[in-house]
């Protein structure tokens, strides 16, 4: 072959090799941009959580290289939707993630969501002024799978009461418990945020927080841990980076709303949780409500309160058994 051929054919080689290798490079930073796909509850409008999808989409947080989808769910489907990857992230409690472990399930908890916000509320004229005064009276209260009832059992117990047995309870959702004790059908409600807050504003009386009954009783002098965000851990070990970066932006965000509550007078944050705008007083409640229910660290006394928790449960019949498996995992730069 003359020699300009064999160059003319070098050249043509090395060009197309060199046009091979760009291609691959450039199809490298398009699959390392493209964002990640995950999988958030949506969180019904009227919860304390319900804030956070307008929150996450603002400039607060970094939320860079993900693909967020808000996925909504309804009561007790959210574990099957973990569970079959239908959803990434959800809201438990720490016994409700001793129960699903209990069953087989490999849920953990990775960031903190809300403290304890539960409390007795009874009409502005009830005689009422303790728990023990609701003996044998009718009390409408959340689910029972909830952590919010779970800890209002162990609470009840610690002064020798047994929610089941010595009130009337009738177990519903929050708003359905809610038009219940609004009609006067029942004598008092274990109410939620921000539903709490409403009746509050309208002239109810709130005779007994979950948490100061819980912390009275047992000396304990930290919030009392209600729910987390939680996660398979299995996604978590595949996922670590992309879990620790939903992680931090949740915990910053409760974080701004303690340092600032009044953000939540904004309109489309009072309006997530329910509230309308001629609910003045409601509103004005809000902040500081609400902060103190929001959880600012995920450290070792949260840590030391989930275990007591799983302790007083086992004691006291809430729990059956106590899980082999860590509840919460600890990810980098979230503390």
């Amino acid at each position: 072959m003359p020699r300009d051929g064999l160059r003319r054919r070098t050249l043509l080689t090395a060009g197309f090799a060199t046009f091979g290798l760009a291609a691959l490079s450039g199809r490298a930073r398009a699959e390392a941009a493209k964002p990640f796909p995950i999988n958030l509850m949506a969180p019904n409008k009227g919860s304390t959580s319900a804030i956070y999808p307008a929150l996450m989409a603002s400039d607060l947080v970094d939320l860079s290289g993900l693909d967020i989808s808000w996925v909504g769910t309804a009561p007790g489907q959210m574990q099957v939707q973990l569970l079959s990857g239908a959803l990434n992230v959800g809201g438990y409690g720490a016994l409700g993630v001793a129960e699903a472990q209990l069953k087989g399930a490999d849920v953990t908890l990775f960031a903190p969501l809300s403290l304890n916000h539960g409390s007795f509320i009874v009409p502005a004229g009830s005689p009422a002024r303790k728990l023990e005064d609701l003996k044998g009276k009718r009390i409408a209260t959340v689910p029972v799978n909830t952590d919010t009832f779970r800890q209002a059992e162990v609470a009840a117990a610690l002064y020798g009461l047994n929610l089941r047995k010595d009130f009337q309870v009738s177990h519903s959702p929050g708003l359905a418990s809610l038009a219940l004790f609004e009609r006067g059908d029942v004598d008092a409600i274990l109410a939620i945020e921000p539903n709490s807050t409403r009746l509050i504003a309208r002239g109810a009386r709130e005779i007994a927080r979950v948490e100061d009954l819980w912390n009275a009783a047992t000396g304990n002098k930290e919030p009392l841990f209600l729910v987390g965000w939680a996660a398979r851990r299995s996604w978590i070990d595949a996922n670590p980076e992309v879990a620790a970066k939903v992680a931090k932006a949740y915990l910053h965000i409760n974080r701004v709303l303690r340092k600032d509550p009044s953000i939540l007078k904004r309109p489309e944050l009072y309006t997530a949780l329910g509230l309308r705008e001629e609910e003045t007083d409601a509103i004005a409640l809000l902040p500081e409500r609400i902060a103190r229910v929001t959880p600012v660290e995920w450290n070792q006394a949260v840590f030391d309160n989930i275990g007591q928790q799983i302790d007083l449960a086992l004691k006291y019949g809430t729990l059956d058994s106590r899980p082999t498996q860590p509840l919460y995992t600890v990810l980098p730069g979230v503390s």
